[in-house]
């Protein structure tokens, strides 16, 4: 443990850089608990289950908000079909296990953010949380979406002080 302190102090002498993990890591915690209340929530109201009565209609108004005549413009590599037809043929056909990974992926990102482990995996799995909460009709996504995308960018400094930054050090003390 006295390495890793030793580590993060080192890696803090710079007072930019110390300035940067402060933030970003109470930023990281915050958001952290965001993503858990949230999942929580839908855990608690009935959404972790295998009934699926709350995915189809989601499902549905995802695929039908991105084709035509709602989605427009040009898709020249044809993302949009694509996954409306996932959307429609894979996941509509198993709305239940839909209902059941929403709460419990949101719950693990707001874990993995508390802790700081693999934020860049994390970060990952919110970003296509967001988009497909987006794409079914939900407005209010887009601090979510940019959040993500800054983790990503910064993920050295947002994991330094969690289980990323402990797990790192021991690995350069081995070698």
């Amino acid at each position: 443990m006295n390495s890793y302190v030793d580590t993060v102090k080192n890696e803090m002498r710079d007072w930019k850089k110390a300035v940067f993990v402060i933030i970003f890591t109470v930023a990281r915690i915050i958001y952290g608990f965001a993503w858990v209340q949230a999942g929580w929530e839908k855990a608690t109201s009935g959404w972790l289950n295998f009934a699926g009565g709350h995915a189809k209609g989601l499902i549905a108004g995802m695929a039908a908000n991105m084709l035509p005549p709602k989605a427009h413009g040009f898709d020249p590599l044809y993302i949009n079909k694509l996954w409306a037809w996932v959307a429609v043929h894979i996941f509509n056909g198993m709305p239940g296990v839909t209902d059941f990974l929403v709460p419990l992926c949101e719950i693990a990102v707001g874990i993995g953010m508390i802790i700081g482990f693999r934020l860049l995996w994390v970060a990952l799995l919110g970003l296509f949380l967001n988009v497909q909460f987006i794409t079914a009709g939900s407005g209010n996504n887009f601090g979510y979406i940019w959040t993500n995308i800054i983790v990503m960018n910064f993920a050295k400094y947002f994991e330094l002080i969690g289980l990323s930054g402990y797990l790192k050090s021991k690995k350069e003390q081995r070698s």
